[in-house]
């Protein structure tokens, strides 16, 4: 595996939920060897977001929890300069149905040439990143 992991909303939600059909894989992912990783401001603003209004406030606050506890994680942001790299990658992959959110992980990717994402979303993988966990 990479030493630099992307996180998705879906890998978290997969983790917490173990209803979530991804959840073991989630387990194993976190349970193994950690990588440099990074998440987006916007990926948490989703997440926490999906959280607190499909499984309420404690659950969204455990979360955000998770996310001040993830040793090493860099948190990246959104810019102005991000936003018009975002419409060019929203632009690049029109027709895909890509989110703005995840046009934005796709930037950072490419930005800082990361090559693995913890994801259950395959649209992460369009410009080539390698998408864990795999059905």
């Amino acid at each position: 595996m990479s030493t630099a992991a992307f996180l998705d909303s879906g890998i978290f939600i997969a983790l917490m939920s173990r209803k979530d059909r991804w959840h073991q894989q989630a387990l194993a992912l976190f349970g193994g060897s950690t990588p440099k990783w990074s998440t987006s401001v916007l990926v948490v603003s989703e997440t926490y977001t999906w959280f607190l209004h499909r499984m309420g406030e404690e659950q969204a606050r455990a979360f955000r929890q998770l996310i001040d506890n993830l040793k090493g994680l860099v948190l990246l942001d959104a810019t102005r300069d991000h936003h018009t790299a975002v419409v060019r990658m929203l632009d690049r992959f029109r027709g895909t149905k890509l989110s703005y959110t995840d046009a934005s992980s796709l930037v950072h990717l490419e930005q800082r040439k990361i090559k693995c994402v913890w994801s259950t979303d395959h649209h992460l993988g369009l410009s080539g990143a390698q998408v864990l966990p795999r059905s």
